[in-house]
């Protein structure tokens, strides 16, 4: 940007008509210095559309009004107070404080480049001050912030298969944290959208290409994997279909079966006690129905 360009977004229009032979010289270098230091000061972000800097230390004026802007729930203006904050003051003694409220004040912005960059402040909370006490927030953060991210289930799933990831790792590292129950109901629902969107696939797998065999496997690999998943019914339902399709029949009646005897209010029941009668079985193990038969 040009010194004329910079000088007309600080202070308004400026006249661009070149000054007659009796503007002195000395006038001339005055205004030419006091754009210099204008563009210095802005520099330096003491311009009106940045946070101001000090010879402080420890950046405290800069801590107190990213304090006072999340409190306000003036989240840009927190995030630019504590983001200048951490670039320009690495002595100072609100770091750590200063990333949490750095990650907050993205998260609550809500954007896709915001929860991104949310999130590398979480996590470089947890690189510089992994022994502090609020470790299970940052990290707690970062899964939640995956999560305002997650598609629906008939989308892509990486960002879904990131937030199990970060519960994952919570709930290795703080066992003990107050934040455990809220923590513990997050995964369930990252994991439930993972589970439900592998069902889909299964389910068309079975129903629109008659790959029984992909469809079983996809569905027990699910089922091992995430075995308190919500859907588990609607996963041996499908194995039962996926089997009872293969003629691999004891294989469907165990899965049949299972759904009646262990889930009896899951949508499916009724039917996968109609398929046992359909087979000729009352159940698992029936006399000629079985694993071998």
């Amino acid at each position: 940007m040009g010194l004329v360009e910079f000088a007309r977004r600080q202070g308004g229009p400026v006249k661009r008509t070149i000054r007659g032979s009796s503007e002195s010289c000395v006038w001339q270098a005055a205004r030419v210095a006091g754009l210099v230091l204008c563009i210095a000061v802005a520099a330096a972000g003491c311009g009106p559309s940045g946070p101001v800097l000090s010879a402080d230390p420890t950046g405290t004026s800069l801590f107190e009004e990213g304090k006072l802007a999340l409190d306000e729930e003036d989240w840009g203006g927190a995030a630019k107070a504590l983001d200048t904050l951490l670039k320009n003051y690495p002595a100072s003694p609100y770091l750590a404080e200063a990333r949490l409220g750095l990650g907050l004040a993205y998260y609550e912005q809500a954007r896709a480049d915001t929860l991104v960059l949310g999130i590398d402040a979480f996590q470089g909370f947890l690189t510089y001050h992994p022994t502090h006490p609020r470790a299970d927030y940052a990290q707690y953060m970062v899964g939640m912030s995956y999560m305002r991210q997650m598609r629906s289930p008939d989308r892509d799933q990486h960002e879904t298969r990131n937030a199990l990831a970060a519960f994952d790792r919570f709930v290795e590292m703080f066992p003990d944290s107050s934040l455990m129950p809220e923590a513990t109901r997050q995964r369930q629902v990252a994991m439930d959208r993972l589970v439900d969107a592998e069902l889909r696939v299964a389910r068309w797998q079975l129903d629109a290409r008659g790959l029984w065999e992909a469809s079983a496997s996809r569905a027990e690999e699910i089922l091992e994997s995430y075995p308190e998943s919500r859907f588990r019914c609607d996963l041996l339902y499908l194995l039962g279909e996926s089997y009872k399709q293969g003629q691999q029949l004891g294989e469907a009646v165990e899965y049949y079966g299972e759904v009646v005897s262990n889930h009896p209010d899951c949508e499916f029941a009724q039917l996968a006690g109609e398929r046992l009668t359909e087979i000729g079985s009352t159940g698992p193990g029936a006399e000629g129905v079985g694993r071998d038969s």
